[in-house]
């Protein structure tokens, strides 16, 4: 019995010793830092006027390896029917023509502008095909502010901001944060803009009031547990 007990005192001192090592080893691969952001070189992109108003835009954007191709901001939106994706736009500067001042959209060019869209759109109408668009009264954005994937850089995998001003970039506000993905954007007048998009799994459709830079309601949609 002294045989048995002596054997047992022996090995719980054996695993006593060596369980911390086993628990500290979670820990500290758990907490290994985050990639660092690298440094992007900015140039500013060309400025054009915004059709049927008194603004010219421009972008702050990565620098491109020549500058061969388009530097115009506005021929990357109105490609896409007033909508554009980009990881390489940090910020937007403004010219008013007639008060001949300029002004950034966001104070310092520190986030990535991943989406911008103009409203309201050009609704095709077969019966007018040739009608001209209507002029941009507001501007959507989608911005990245953080490395939340832990990639190292800001891209479509990291939390989502929308955020609106008017067609001149005044009065820049963030309406929805936290957003994983945006999924639809409809406009129906300068009072209600739906915005619909995912967040933690989740689908929501947001009324927003572009003239009072307001979120009037946001409902959840119920599809069923197996739609994320």
């Amino acid at each position: 019995m002294k045989r048995l007990a002596f054997l047992f005192i022996i090995s719980s001192l054996i695993l006593t010793a060596c369980l911390p090592k086993f628990v500290d080893r979670s820990p500290s691969q758990g907490s290994e830092p985050a990639p660092t952001l690298q440094p992007v070189e900015k140039i500013l992109s060309s400025f054009n006027p915004i059709q049927g108003t008194k603004y010219l835009m421009a972008g702050v954007i990565a620098a491109p390896a020549t500058r061969e191709g388009s530097l115009n901001i506005l021929d990357w939106i109105n490609s896409s029917g007033y909508s554009s994706y980009s990881s390489n736009t940090y910020n937007y500067v403004f010219f008013n023509m007639e008060t001949e001042q300029y002004h950034r959209l966001l104070p310092a060019n520190e986030y990535a502008i991943y989406q911008t869209s103009g409203f309201p759109t050009l609704q095709y109408d077969p019966a007018n095909p040739d009608q001209p668009a209507p002029t941009v009264e507001w501007w959507t954005y989608t911005v990245i502010k953080k490395d939340t994937d832990g990639s190292g850089y800001l891209g479509y995998g990291d939390d989502l901001t929308i955020g609106l001003s008017d067609v001149g970039g005044n009065v820049y506000t963030e309406l929805i944060e936290n957003v994983d993905s945006v999924l639809s954007q409809v406009y129906k007048d300068s009072s209600a803009l739906f915005i619909i998009y995912n967040a933690d799994k989740k689908n929501y459709i947001a009324k927003i009031n572009p003239s009072t830079r307001e979120v009037v309601s946001t409902t959840e949609m119920d599809l069923g547990e197996d739609v994320k």
